[in-house]
């Protein structure tokens, strides 16, 4: 009896937590979907991203991105290149920088095309890995950046095969035909090398640059 009154104490020890490693998975709280989409999540201003990049598990399910938790900052940019006449548009990114598992995350996602405004949407476009691909194809990079436990993630991933969905892509022109606001929106599915990942988003465009 003695023995199992000393013993009992040590049971009641809280044993301190594990520290967060840059290996484990990226899951936002409140997680509904238990599947990735197989379809554009619409209209609404939204990031959902589940998949593995670079060995990095992500859940990332922001469905509506008014009420999502630690959003620092969440918007689209697009590219153009000049050419004789006018302007091709080139290129969109998709960024968001949120406070995820009390980390600071930076999530960007980049398409490329020779020329964004020749696409009838909604646009069905095959993944490659050419850069600025003609006609019904897209060039895909993802890029990953945060700090944790004393490990730095900073990931850049290009070549992706699959498919995008340009779901949605409108803003207002300026005086040279070139916009820097309205709603880019789109689906993805990608693959490379045994990795896969999908991505929803609608995304409010906040600036545009011309490509030197």
């Amino acid at each position: 009896m003695r023995r199992f009154a000393l013993a009992l104490p040590l049971c009641l020890i809280a044993l301190p937590a594990l520290p967060q490693s840059a290996a484990d998975p990226v899951v936002t709280t409140n997680n509904a979907m238990t599947a990735a989409p197989g379809e554009w999540l619409g209209e609404t201003p939204h990031f959902v991203l589940m998949g593995t990049v670079s060995g990095q598990v992500l859940d990332i399910q922001m469905p509506d991105i008014a009420a999502a938790e630690g959003v620092a900052s969440f918007a689209g940019k697009r590219e153009y290149r000049q050419k004789e006449g006018g302007f091709d548009y080139i290129d969109f990114e998709v960024a968001l920088e949120a406070v995820i598992g009390g980390v600071e995350r930076k999530f960007e996602v980049e398409f490329e095309n020779a020329d964004f405004a020749s696409q009838t949407l909604p646009a069905t476009l095959a993944l490659d890995a050419s850069e600025f691909p003609e006609g019904a194809r897209s060039n895909a990079e993802i890029e990953l950046e945060w700090e944790v436990g004393g490990q730095t993630v900073n990931a850049e991933v290009a070549g992706w095969a699959g498919e995008f969905v340009l779901a949605k892509d409108e803003g207002t022109p300026d005086d040279m035909g070139l916009s820097g606001d309205g709603m880019i929106g789109g689906f993805a599915k990608a693959e490379l090398n045994g990795e896969t990942w999908v991505l929803s988003f609608t995304v409010p465009v906040a600036e545009y640059e011309i490509d030197d």
